[in-house]
């Protein structure tokens, strides 16, 4: 039983963030074989998972723009409020499938 309930104390501490968002960082998304598409060789231990939030930490996705796209273009505020409303469903609007199939 100790050892459940000290498995579960560490699955717990691990989880979230208490710092202030940080922003994940890939480089310019837009210098990617493909764009803002997610492709295998880029993403490989996450290609054909469903599940982006996780590894991608909401709270640190879509702080900064990486695109080199005027800000104005990239509009994040936009963005973020999309994946607030759509969750994990809004991931492929922009990233594709991931290799995920339907």
């Amino acid at each position: 039983m100790k050892r459940l309930a000290m498995a579960v104390l560490v699955a717990v501490a691990a989880c979230g963030s208490d710092a202030s968002p940080q922003s994940e960082n890939y480089g310019n998304l837009l210098a990617s074989p493909e764009g803002l598409v997610i492709v295998e060789s880029e993403h490989p231990t996450g290609w054909t998972r469903p599940d982006c939030f996780a590894c991608h930490n909401v709270n640190n996705i879509h702080q900064v723009n990486r695109t080199g796209l005027p800000a104005s273009q990239a509009n994040l505020a936009n963005v973020r409020a999309i994946v607030q409303n759509q969750g994990e469903a809004s991931c492929s609007m922009c990233h594709g499938d991931n290799g995920v199939e339907q």
